[in-house]
């Protein structure tokens, strides 16, 4: 089923659509809402200089789950090689706890880390869970192999 996204208010009718970096000639049909990890509503004279009058009414940027998984994951690998020595040992990042600012992130991972913005990253550490107890607002055990401890600039 085709989503409709007019009826939000502020999205621009018409507007050009952007899936995982590749325009959508289809708009959003076919996609299914539960794999969206991230939309983006652009809207701007700037849009008309790079897009051309296809850009005028806007632009819907919108990344797939796996596609902000890719994405993310090649980001922390940068900024800290430890995280991609640990990623190409597991897979993938299934296995790892993530915590944002001293808080777990438990559910919607990909949705979560999706919008963060390296410029925003102040540290990312990677850690055992029996190093993590005492630096984790309400640390509970799990069965996560791999502990990620991001902090943001925002945070004090």
């Amino acid at each position: 089923m085709a989503q409709d996204l007019s009826s939000i208010p502020g999205v621009p009718e018409n507007a050009l659509i952007f899936i995982d970096s590749v325009e959508s000639k289809k708009g959003m049909e076919g996609l299914d809402p539960s794999k969206i990890a991230l939309i983006d509503i652009v809207k701007g004279a700037k849009l008309k200089e790079k897009y051309g009058p296809r850009g005028e009414n806007g632009v819907i940027f919108i990344e797939t789950v796996d596609f902000a998984r890719k994405r993310y994951t090649r980001m922390f690998s940068e900024i800290n090689p430890a995280y991609k020595i640990e990623l190409k040992s597991y897979g993938s990042d299934t296995c790892f706890q993530y915590v944002l600012d001293g808080s777990m992130i438990n559910s919607s991972v990909p949705q979560m880390l999706a919008a963060m913005e390296r410029k925003n990253i102040l540290s990312l550490v990677v850690m055992s869970p029996h190093m993590v107890e005492g630096l984790v607002d309400d640390y509970q055990p799990n069965d996560k192999v791999l502990w990620v401890l991001i902090q943001s600039k925002t945070t004090k």
